[in-house]
């Protein structure tokens, strides 16, 4: 690495300080210090003003290096962890060179100097991601190490024949992640690339991006196909005017008026930058509305609830933890503001409402998370003073673990923290009766292992799929319901006729106590202080 000056910046500029932050940077020119006239060829061009993207400042070190700040959080400089941005303008001095299938020289190395993680990935192995226009899928390919230096190998010399592949993790070989002198003691993740096209431009992110948008083409797909057993409904908005999506998967015959129910309610994206969360969860809706046989049967015995996107505005604005207005939703569910957390505010409401009904069993809620600095999935659960209850709680995880290979029970752990009182899984699990159970499932920002062995399976979009998918498989054991699987014949799915019934929500307006229907007294007056204080 080049040696930094050690002159300090001028007073009252807002580059010298990485707290001045206040937003990302658009096509902003790197330009040689005293240089004067047109940008050329080789000045590196970086962006991050489009949705989820993340870089707030550049500054070069010399001419193959350069130290990138993260933009922290809206309106909370506390969290930077997420970086999501574009490099263009790369000149023929910039590119590969490859002397022999053995020597690959290096021409870039970038430090993203201000992370706020004193513990990460990127020492067990993770990189960041890499893709490029003329390569624009998100894929990872196993090449040999002389060949994964670059974005692109040369195919007639690699087995793995990468010279189609279009994106992968950078070698870890090339990445360190250390606590740096030179920015005020933050930690610092340095890696080195090689650019191998002029024409492309070039997009770095922390993990795989999923964003609002495509969130909300995914769900207008599958709107369009009608299903009779699949609804969508508006529950709220964010502060930002953003959706608040309700997803309701089941057979029509449950949604009958004075039908009873069985419901299993799942949200994700409470933190907006756990990525992973939206791949499991788009993994478990998938399953739930194909016409598999087990999919068909979990249908007709239960009532899937998904609200998949908490904090819609802090997905589209690339932050990290928090919310537009920089909290950390998952500490607010204790007393939600209906202004400043109403995304929240709205789908405890729903739960509330839910739990007062006679006719309803709310019998699981999982939030889904993801996880920066230990691997494989694994859960999160309560702890009971009801030994029984405790010993239940520890059922679904163990199935799950049966099911999937890359959920660790070993990493479960059962707490009540009081810095986790303000989550959704210790809020509900307090209070909500003996025969729910509340989880948080967590899966790692970058890997997994299996069977014992010791060697990292790094996640693929297509890997966070499939552990959504043995999450639905997983209530069919817990359920007992193998049995039905066998008599279910696979019909073609029928349409919807008129429109889908949906919750009123009028009853959300007022508290949890107006609700007509309710449980009696001891459930119809929820006390909203933290429940789980009487552990």
């Amino acid at each position: 690495m080049a040696e930094r000056s050690q002159t300090a910046p001028e007073a009252g500029s807002d580059m010298g300080n990485d707290d001045a932050i206040g937003g990302n940077v658009s096509k902003y020119v790197v330009l040689p210090t005293g240089y004067c006239g047109q940008p050329k060829k080789g000045h590196l061009i970086f962006d991050a003003c489009f949705e989820s993207g993340n870089l707030g400042r550049v500054d070069q070190v010399s001419e193959f290096e350069f130290d990138l700040f993260i933009r922290p959080d809206t309106c909370n400089p506390r969290f930077r962890v997420w970086f999501n941005f574009t490099v263009e303008n790369v000149k023929e001095s910039q590119v590969r060179e490859i002397v022999d299938p053995f020597s690959v020289v290096l021409r870039v190395i970038f430090n993203i100097v201000n992370f706020s993680k004193t513990k990460s990935l990127y020492r067990d192995g993770m990189a960041p991601m890499v893709k490029s226009t003329s390569r624009p899928k998100w894929t990872q390919q196993i090449c040999p190490p002389w060949m994964i230096f670059t974005l692109c190998c040369l195919e007639s010399s690699c087995p793995g024949k990468c010279g189609t592949q279009t994106r992968q993790r950078l070698p870890p070989k090339n990445v360190y992640y250390y606590r740096c002198p030179d920015h005020r003691k933050n930690y610092v993740m340095s890696f080195a690339f090689c650019f191998d096209r002029e024409e492309d431009i070039y997009q770095f992110a922390y993990c795989y991006p999923y964003t609002y948008t495509r969130f909300q083409h995914y769900l207008d797909s599958l709107q369009k196909r009608n299903m009779d057993y699949f609804f969508r409904e508006q529950l709220g908005q964010s502060v930002q005017q953003r959706q608040l999506d309700l997803l309701t998967i089941t057979s029509p015959d449950n949604l009958r008026e004075g039908a009873e129910q069985k419901v299993v309610f799942i949200t994700g994206r409470v933190h907006p930058g756990e990525t992973p969360s939206s791949f499991v969860c788009q993994g478990i809706i998938d399953f739930l509305i194909s016409q598999h046989p087990i999919a068909r049967v979990l249908r007709e015995h239960l009532v899937f609830k998904i609200a998949p996107m908490l904090n819609p505005d802090g997905v589209y604005l690339g932050n990290y933890r928090c919310s537009l207005m920089g909290f950390d939703l998952n500490r607010h569910w204790l007393d939600p503001s209906p202004w400043a957390h109403p995304t929240l505010h709205g789908v405890k409401q729903l739960i509330i409402q839910m739990y007062n009904d006679p006719k309803t069993s709310l019998e699981f809620y999982i939030d889904i998370h993801a996880h920066s600095t230990m691997m494989n999935g694994f859960m999160y659960g309560n702890i009971f003073e009801d030994e029984e209850r405790f010993q239940r709680q520890a059922v679904f995880p163990k199935l799950l673990c049966q099911n999937a290979e890359d959920f660790s029970y070993s990493s479960t752990s059962f707490n009540r923290d009081a810095v986790k009182a303000g989550t959704g899984r210790r809020f509900l699990g307090g209070l909500l009766d003996h025969t729910s159970y509340c989880y948080t499932l967590e899966v790692s920002f970058y890997s997994y292992t299996i069977g014992g062995t010791t060697a990292a399976v790094p996640y693929t979009e297509e890997a966070y799929m499939k552990l959504g998918r043995n999450v639905a498989r997983t209530f069919l054991d817990y359920y007992r319901l193998n049995p039905m699987v066998e008599k279910v014949a696979i019909p073609m799915p029928r349409l919807r006729k008129g429109k889908p019934p949906s919750y009123k929500h009028s009853l959300l307006r007022g508290p949890a106590s107006n609700h007509p229907n309710g449980k009696g007294d001891k459930k119809s007056s929820v006390n909203h202080k933290d429940p789980s204080n009487s552990f």
